[in-house]
This record gives structure tokens, C-alpha cells and sequence, in this order.
């Protein structure tokens, strides 16, 4: 059984296992926090959580998506994007990690998969990808290096107490998150 596929950013994802998938982007808990802020203040997510299994591992992908991004030469404009992007993965991990150590009273809205990993064994993957397919795979890497900067005093800090890398923070447009079986074309 799979879950529906979603359009987000105009890409088509999914569909996924069932359980495997969940929308964080629409949960009832992320309303509950963002009740009543004014437009700019409430908590800002990433579009969902992905739970896949690579090797023997159970990893989640924390993914945004986005249409396209600002060109490095236009310094305000990238730094503004990339600190969003920043900020919508790493909320999404405290925000999952909130709900999955039942700080809110909506924690039955994760999936039964999520609620039975087991967090000493898990890793994370913070993915942002690109969804428009004229974006070429050679601007990839400035916008991967940026974002790994801004998330390096997270990633520094979580390397150390979750065990993760630098290389779980990844840059994908859409022909590498079709590869990745994150895409699929609709007939």
C-alpha cells in the first residue's frame, strides 16, 4: 500500500510506502504552535519526512522543496533564501523529534512507522531540492555549500550527538530526486 502522490513546488513526489510518509508541513500540532502569529512569526517547516531504510538503517529524510533559488551573486537575496531553507529543515527535526517524544497531545497524527524507530539507531538526511527542471546540475553545488554553512553549527553540534555528517545535507534538482526515487513523472 502507498500513500497518494503530492505536488509541492510544482514537482510531483510520492507515492511511498505506506507510513513512511509524513506531511509535517500540515500537521495539527504545527498549527497549534503557529495559532494566532503574526505572518513572519510562526514556525517554519519543510514540506515532509521520508522514512526509508538504506542498508539496515532507518533514516529520515527531512525535504524542502523549492522552485528555484536566488543566484550567489546576488548576496542579500541567496543569504535570505538559504537561512529559510536552513530554518525549515532544522524545525522539522526538532519539531518531529516534539511530536515523537509526545510533547504535544497530536502525537497519534505520526505515522505508526515513526513511532516505532528507534531514535539510537536513526539518521537524518536534510534535503532541499530543486524543483524545476531547467535547473542544471552544475549550479548544485554553490547553493549545497551555502546551505552545509549555515547548518554547520547544527550539523557541528549534531555530529556530535547524533553521529551524522556533513554529507547528509544534500542538494538534489529534479533529475537526481527521480534518481533518488523521490520523483515520479505522472502519465
Amino acid at each position: 500500500m502507498t500513500t497518494e502522490p503530492i505536488i509541492e513546488s510544482g514537482m510531483t513526489f510520492g507515492p511511498y510506502l505506506d507510513g513512511h510518509f509524513f506531511r509535517i508541513e500540515k500537521t495539527a500540532t504545527l498549527d497549534k504552535i503557529n495559532k494566532g502569529a503574526k505572518p513572519d512569526e510562526g514556525v517554519k517547516i519543510a514540506e515532509f519526512l521520508l522514512l526509508r531504510m538504506e542498508g539496515q538503517t532507518p533514516t529520515i529524510w527531512v525535504i524542502e522543496a523549492k522552485n528555484g533559488s536566488p543566484q550567489p551573486a546576488k548576496q542579500a537575496d541567496f543569504d535570505k533564501f538559504i537561512h529559510e531553507v536552513k530554518d525549515k529543515l532544522s524545525n522539522s527535526l526538532l519539531l518531529f523529534l516534539a511530536i515523537y517524544l509526545k510533547r504535544h497531545s497530536t502525537e497519534l497524527e505520526l505515522p505508526p512507522c515513526f513511532q516505532k524507530i528507534d531514535l539510537s539507531t536513526t539518521h537524518f538526511k536534510f534535503v532541499l531540492i530543486i524543483t524545476s527542471n531547467t535547473y542544471k546540475e552544475e549550479w548544485l553545488p554553490p547553493l549545497q555549500d551555502a546551505l552545509l554553512e549555515v547548518l554547520n553549527p547544527i550539523v557541528k553540534r549534531m555530529v556530535k550527538m547524533w553521529n551524522l555528517s556533513s554529507s547528509d545535507v544534500i542538494v538534489m534538482n529534479q533529475d537526481i530526486a527521480k534518481k533518488n526515487g523521490l520523483h515520479k513523472d505522472l502519465d
